[in-house]
């Protein structure tokens, strides 16, 4: 099987005509949604680091794992078609919803007087966190629902264009769309009026440049899981037939 292949939308168990859950399918949603979770509880802290003794860099510290729900996102994709991405995409949005709840509904609970004291004062510091990352929160998800969906969503369409052609040109292309417009939603969202104006376009350009260049690091990684998964599964998915509908939750359109 060559991925470069168009094959006919109902002649080809390649590219059927709903895209198919395998277990392989299952593992990479549940790392998806990991990452996506990890990266919504540590976004609140903002982390420096000094490349010289005059110049530092600030960002989020989910930085260090977002990226992968791009390269999760761009293999579901590429594989399996946009509307298993999509359902993922769902997927992930209802998880961390669930755990933004939960960790807000621990924050007002009564804490334990002794607990308190042998933390030194630790509920002001629980609250401090998670009642930030309820704002992070609405930040990642608006930054999430945009920018993942754009890079889905134009990744499945230059597939069709290419006929399966330049894949890393392609990847390329939509993450460079998708992470811009994410990092520009999650930063102004999540630090407005909590850090300067001059600091957040600092930190939406580092994140940006980080986002592109961990795209371009792990472009050999994604490529070769895409091959093996197309082998693996039997499956090339091509969105010929999709209604691109962030929306639905349909496999069949």
């Amino acid at each position: 099987m060559q991925s470069g292949i168009v094959f006919p939308i109902s002649a080809s168990l390649n590219n059927p005509e709903k895209p198919v859950a395998t277990k392989r399918v299952v593992l990479l949603g549940m790392l998806f949604v990991t990452c996506l979770v990890v990266s919504n509880l540590t976004a609140f802290k903002v982390a420096e680091i000094h490349l010289t003794s005059q110049f530092s860099i600030q960002f989020p510290a989910a930085l260090a794992f977002f990226p992968l729900t791009y390269l999760f996102d761009d293999i579901l994709t590429e594989v399996y078609g946009f509307k298993m991405s999509r359902l993922i995409i769902w997927g992930g949005l209802l998880c961390s919803a669930i755990v933004t709840l939960c960790t807000t509904i621990a924050v007002y609970l009564p804490s334990s007087p002794i607990w308190d004291e042998n933390t030194h004062q630790g509920s002001v510091a629980y609250a401090m966190i998670f009642t930030g990352s309820l704002r992070v929160f609405i930040a990642s998800m608006v930054a999430y629902f945009t920018g993942e969906f754009i890079n889905s969503i134009l990744l499945a369409k230059l597939k069709v264009v290419t006929s399966g052609h330049y894949f890393p040109l392609r990847v390329l292309c939509s993450t460079a769309l998708g992470a811009g417009i994410d990092s520009i939603l999650f930063c102004n969202i999540a630090f407005w009026h909590v850090l300067p104006f001059y600091f957040i376009w600092r930190m939406i350009l580092t994140l940006y440049i980080f986002k592109l260049a961990y795209e371009l690091i792990m472009l050999p990684v994604t490529w070769f899981i895409t091959t093996y998964l197309k082998n693996a599964d039997k499956i090339d998915f091509y969105d010929i037939k999709t209604r691109f509908n962030p929306f639905s939750l349909s496999m069949a359109e």
